[in-house]
């Protein structure tokens, strides 16, 4: 297994047929390279097994750890758990390949055949931030109390997730129907 800690870069260049594993790391430091505004810290290790062959490189990358971000309903830190499973095709050849590549399929990608190494770090920028949910929010009765009260009392009633959803008014027209 090698083990590479300055950035998440693989090495193309030089890299025998076969399979072989890298590991990394990503924290909070990485995400604001980026300019994130939703990530501000992180906790995530990388593993990326890479099987080269004469004509393309195919990349299955792992991402598991802990991304935290602002609650939407009461502004505290909210940790979420993180776990994505990506694959890449990584093809050889020149950009007016690419062009029939790119058409059809976001997993594919062209890169010169003088290509010594290829950066990830976009890469597992996106994927992380893919798999954030929508709504980020605590579990019922673990936001701030104070953040809950104050809402509460602006809002002239109970604060709850399901004020936030479009089609909430809906359901009460099925239950008056059904009464």
């Amino acid at each position: 297994m090698d083990k590479v800690t300055d950035s998440i870069k693989v090495p193309l260049r030089g890299l025998p047929n076969g399979s072989h594993t890298f590991e990394y790391q990503a924290d909070g430091e990485f995400f604001q390279t980026f300019g994130s505004e939703i990530v501000q810290d992180a906790i995530c290790a990388i593993s990326v097994v890479v099987t080269k062959s004469r004509d393309f490189v195919k990349l299955e990358c792992t991402i598991t750890g802990t991304v935290t971000v602002e609650c939407d309903r009461c502004l505290d830190d909210l940790q979420i758990p993180i776990e994505v499973v990506r694959g890449l095709l990584v093809k050889y050849g020149s950009e007016e390949e690419e062009a029939d590549v790119s058409s059809g399929d976001d997993d594919v990608m062209m890169v010169e055949d003088t290509a010594v190494q290829l950066d990830l770090s976009q890469f597992v920028y996106d994927y992380v931030c893919l798999a954030l949910p929508l709504q980020m929010v605590h579990p019922e009765g673990e936001c701030n109390p104070l953040m809950t009260a104050y809402l509460a009392k602006e809002t002239g009633g109970e604060v709850s997730v399901e004020c936030n959803m479009p089609f909430s008014g809906l359901k009460d027209l099925l239950d008056n129907k059904n009464n």
